[in-house]
């Protein structure tokens, strides 16, 4: 298990700022949201513009779409994964346990 960070300054179990630990895994939900839902919103745009230019969606398509079961399948399992990742902060457990060591491992060759 890694003692240190590769810059050599000792690792913390999870990164604080508020008296309440709580208070920092709220944020850290709440800015994944907000960095997921704004990457999410430019691409849907990006997408619903690139599909209306090449005529392959009309406008209002997409609101009346209905999935089959099989999209249905796989759009339930996209959201139960997005759930779990989203309430990994909740756990107290941040990114800044550090990363796994074969990513130390490339950093230190590279």
């Amino acid at each position: 298990m890694l003692q240190s960070h590769p810059t050599g300054l000792p690792l913390k179990p999870e990164q604080t700022f508020f008296q309440d630990p709580a208070i920092d895994r709220l944020l850290a939900m709440v800015m994944t949201l907000a960095a997921e839902l704004h990457v999410t919103k430019d691409r849907l745009a990006t997408l619903e513009l690139a599909l209306e230019k090449s005529g392959g969606l009309t406008p209002g398509a997409l609101d009346s779409f209905v999935p089959t079961p099989e999209e249905a399948v796989r759009l339930n399992a996209d959201r139960e994964a997005y759930v779990t990742f989203l309430m990994q902060c909740t756990l107290g457990q941040e990114v800044s346990l550090g990363a796994t060591d074969d990513v130390i491992e490339r950093f230190n060759r590279d």
